[in-house]
Order: C-alpha cells, then structure tokens, then sequence
C-alpha cells in the first residue's frame, strides 16, 4: 500500500485521462504524464520553496495585475495523454479563457517545477520536453539540490537557455517580476515582505 511507504518515493503505473480526473475529484497526489499516473510526495524544502515562490508571485499579481497564479492540485491539460500539474503556473490576463473551475485547457504562460528529493532530474527528463513541444513562454526548472535554476525562455528561433546558481533571474513573461536566485538556497528563507518589497521598488 502507499500509506507503508516512507518517502521519498516515485510511483509509476498505467492509467488514462478518465481514471486521472476520477481521482481529482477525490484531492489526490497522482499527476497524469505520457498516459502514465505518477505520484511522488513533496519534502519540507521543496514545500518552502514552493510556498515562498508562491506568495512573491501571488503577491506581485495581486499588486500589478495581469495575470494569475495557480499551485500545483491544477491541472494543465495539453492533451489526452498529458495533464502535469506544475508547481506553479502563472496565466497572463489574455489567456484566463483557458482557466476552467477544474483545470487548464492549454499551456500556462510561466511554469515553475521544483525538483523532488526522489528523482531531482525527473521533471527535466520527463516533464521539460513535453513543455518545449508545447511552446509554453517561459519555465523554471528549481533544483535545490545542485543549488541552480535551469531557465528557457521561448525566442523566434527557438528556445533561450540558462542555468543561474546565482544573481538576479528575471521574468520575460511577467515585466517587473524577479527573484534574486540565491535567495532560494538559503537556509532559512528570507522574508517574503522584505523580497516583494525589493521587487516593487
């Protein structure tokens, strides 16, 4: 049973749109990925992270505007086969036509994965192609545990990439959102206020 296991844990097994969106309905952990369910439990560290990025964005939005933030119990459903539930969505105000009560039909506009401690490469392998293909504008991919954020920004040409373990990381998608990236590996995360207040100036 999956109550006996201890993460951290992946679990994998065969399942289709249908039985993924029965078992949304009941709150459950499970993502739907290449026609696979898949489920691994979040640690405190990516839990922090998770929340901070969420309140700085949140909050950022709730002051400028234009757009909206979603965590990662939203579905984003690209097609039959594929309903990730990112850590974080952001959806510009143009797009909010695709925001329905029980998820998102289409790509969101800024993605943010963290890693989890059960297979930290596992949204670059799995997830990162299946958002390339999809054109989402911007994705972040959050690895505490090589300290470093892996950023692709879609161009005319293609994608921008770039791996920042440090410095400012600022958004293409939201003008005038930005994180300092060594805020994420500190110990003790500092004060979403004080961030937001930096961000703002």
């Amino acid at each position: 049973m999956i109550l006996d296991l201890e993460p951290p844990f992946l679990l994998i097994k065969p399942g289709n749109e249908e039985e993924f969106y029965r078992l949304e309905g009941e709150d459950s952990d499970w993502e739907y990925l290449d026609g696979r369910l898949v489920m691994s439990p979040a640690s405190d560290r990516h839990e922090q992270l998770f929340g901070f990025l969420m309140a700085l964005l949140w909050a950022f939005l709730d002051e400028r505007g234009g757009g909206a933030v979603r965590g990662s119990r939203y579905p984003m459903r690209l097609d039959e086969r594929w309903s990730p539930e990112p850590d974080l969505m952001v959806v510009l105000e143009e797009h909010r036509g695709r925001m329905t009560q029980k998820r998102m039909e289409g790509p969101a506009d800024l993605v943010v994965e963290i890693a989890s401690e059960a297979d930290p490469a596992f949204d670059q392998k799995e997830k990162l192609p299946r958002y390339l293909q999809a054109s989402i504008p911007e994705i972040w991919l959050v690895d505490p545990f090589a300290r470093s954020v892996l950023v692709k920004t879609r161009t005319g040409a293609g994608y921008d990439t770039a791996t920042l373990t440090s410095g400012r990381l600022a958004s293409t998608v939201l003008p005038g959102f930005w994180i300092d990236v060594g805020w994420l590996w500190q110990d003790r995360l500092p004060s979403t206020v004080a961030c937001l207040r930096e961000i703002l100036k």
